[in-house]
């Protein structure tokens, strides 16, 4: 990948959010790097990210650390992305600058695709969790329904109303985002992840991440 995507990009993407004073801040390169390295290998500790990355060659090379460079401190390391990236569309702007570069190179064809959805458990207690009604508008006709053209030309065509429903859910305290699913074989608390990949070269086109309590 480091000789087919060039990662410099990242440096105008992430300029707003570095300080032109003070003390050297971590590069916003090896932070992407390392993060892509942790989603790639399954590592989901921040101090065995930063083990793997010190110990291993092929990682270092990667991220363009020599054997005399010092690795990021996980805590830095995790307060740099949770502080200085939060509630920022810098990651989503990456990604898709990384598409776009993997569709100029021909490797996405965009000819077919595949998309599936997971549960991905959050962790948390399922003692944190909570009961919650909410109230949402629930439209009499389905979604795709009113998407179709042709319908909304039919004579005689009413526009749906939208109808509000009390909704109970379960939520947790620790992290109130996520969702309670339940089905025959997955219960918990946690997220529905879609995602698609172009088949060409199993290249990922398209994440998105939802409170598990809702439907693909």
């Amino acid at each position: 990948m480091k000789d087919c995507v060039n990662f410099d990009f990242i440096y105008e993407k992430a300029f707003p959010y570095y300080s032109h004073v003070g003390r050297k801040s971590i590069d916003p390169v090896i932070l992407i790097k390392m993060l892509l390295i942790g989603y790639l290998y399954g590592i989901k500790s921040e101090r065995r990210l930063d083990e793997e990355v010190s110990l291993n060659l092929a990682y270092r090379w990667f991220c363009g650390l020599d054997l005399m460079h010092r690795v990021p401190d996980h805590s830095t390391f995790s307060q740099n992305r949770k502080r200085r990236f939060k509630d920022a569309s810098i990651f989503r702007e990456i990604f898709n600058e990384i598409v776009l570069k993997c569709i100029q190179l021909g490797i996405v064809s965009g000819e077919t695709g595949v998309a599936d959805g997971s549960f991905l458990p959050s962790n948390v207690s399922l003692d944190s969790r909570y009961e919650t009604v909410e109230i949402i508008n629930r439209s009499t006709i389905k979604y795709m329904e009113e998407l179709d053209a042709e319908l909304s030309s039919m004579p005689g065509y009413k526009k749906p109303e939208n109808v509000k429903t009390e909704k109970e859910s379960l939520k947790s305290r620790t992290d109130p985002e996520c969702g309670y699913i339940h089905q025959a074989r997955k219960k918990g608390l946690g997220y529905l992840t879609e995602m698609t990949v172009d088949t060409s070269h199993g290249i990922i086109t398209g994440v998105d991440c939802y409170p598990a309590n809702q439907r693909e």
